[in-house]
């Protein structure tokens, strides 16, 4: 079956977002794409100055000759990420490979009708730091705590920000006079981990955030699974014990009850405990402190439990982890660790990764362009 241009010219973009360079001829293999196609598409790729020729320093075997590797030109593109949560709200412009050139971080927008003029300020400001033309940037990306219409670009529920039906696709578009794309903020973090980061040679991966609340999601056969209604994901809302706290979702003992950052605060300051984050419990734990050891194994504890029925259930290569808390590699990771391994089939425990990760300050933004940048590489 002849596989179209536009076709073809998806399969290559995907290919070099997963592998830094690649050759002709393993891009033909990679991409499943003949090479006469490969050559038509890169030609015109390299035209447009999105690829980037080197000559490799090995020979090419079956041509005799050295190959040329072809990569995707990092300075060809710049998106900007902006990330609207209810503690912070952030923006960060970032090259084509996801390096952040410039950010800037503002109080949370109290209503949605800050969002414009707070977005357009922050904008301007980053793009006189990262000193780029403002013709090189292609589009933005918007990542939001909450459940978004990614389609209609809608977020259409945000506990934390108490906000129903907003359009932050498009007040965003408005605003930067850009090409405008909207997510959740599990979904953004996810695919910045395929396009950016550690999960890009992961073709069947779950994504799970640690931060006040528990969020995952999940790249199937190299896409991002949303599932009917796009609302696949909410891991935090599984009950881990239906007797435990009440959730602001109206249910009682859910995982963010149990295992979220803000509820692991709230049952600190409770006990006596006055901490401003999971770093300084996890501290107190390694001081001694039965109480702090206590609340960082039973939420651990409750974490893996949920993502042990997740790996059954999906079958990932990898579980990546993206720690938004400061848990660092203490008792709460441990204690996941021990139970994911404890609570899946011993078949999966050689065939599936654990990954943990810390985060860099901009890491939400830059998830954020992600959003932007694969939607504008995928229509070219």
């Amino acid at each position: 079956m002849k596989v179209s241009f536009r076709s073809a010219k998806t399969a290559v973009i995907a290919a070099l977002l997963q592998n830094d360079q690649l050759s002709r001829l393993e891009l033909s293999e990679r991409a499943s794409v003949s090479p006469a196609a490969i050559t038509e598409v890169t030609q015109g790729l390299l035209k447009q100055g999105l690829l980037l020729e080197t000559p490799a320093a090995t020979m090419d075997k079956r041509r005799g000759r050295p190959a040329v590797q072809l990569s995707l030109q990092a300075s060809h593109s710049c998106f900007v990420g902006v990330s609207l949560g209810e503690e912070q709200t952030q923006l960060a412009i970032t090259d084509l490979r996801g390096e952040v050139l410039a950010s800037e971080s503002f109080a949370p927008c109290l209503t949605p009708a800050d969002i414009p003029d707070v977005v357009r300020d922050s904008f301007q400001k980053a793009l006189r730091k990262a000193g780029i033309a403002r013709t090189r940037v292609r589009g933005v990306g918007i990542a939001v705590a909450g459940i978004v219409d990614a389609d209609a670009g809608i977020c259409r529920y945000s506990a934390g920000l108490d906000w129903r039906d907003v359009p932050v696709a498009s007040m965003v578009g408005k605003a930067l006079r850009l090409p405008a794309w909207a997510d959740n903020d599990a979904n953004a973090i996810a695919m910045g981990d395929k396009i950016f980061g550690r999960a890009r040679e992961y073709d069947n991966f779950s994504s799970i955030v640690l931060g006040s609340t528990i969020g995952s999601a999940h790249y199937m056969n190299g896409m991002l699974y949303r599932g009917h209604d796009g609302s696949a994901g909410e891991i935090g809302h599984i009950t881990v014990n239906p007797d435990g706290l009440l959730c602001r979702c109206g249910r009682n003992g859910c995982l963010d009850t149990v295992a979220g950052g803000f509820a692991l605060r709230q049952e600190a300051k409770a006990k006596g405990i006055a901490v401003a984050g999971m770093r300084e419990l996890e501290a107190l734990a390694v001081q001694g402190n039965a109480t702090a050891i206590q609340m960082l194994r039973t939420a651990g504890k409750a974490l893996g439990s949920a993502i042990a029925t997740l790996v059954h259930l999906n079958n990932p290569k990898a579980v990546v982890f993206t720690d938004m808390e400061g848990f660092e590699n203490g008792i709460f990771r441990t204690a996941t660790r021990q139970a994911i391994e404890n609570g899946i089939l011993p078949r999966f425990l050689g065939s599936t990764e654990i990954v943990f990760g810390d985060v860099e300050p901009e890491a939400l933004p830059c998830s954020a362009a992600s959003i932007a940048a694969f939607n504008y590489l995928m229509t070219l």
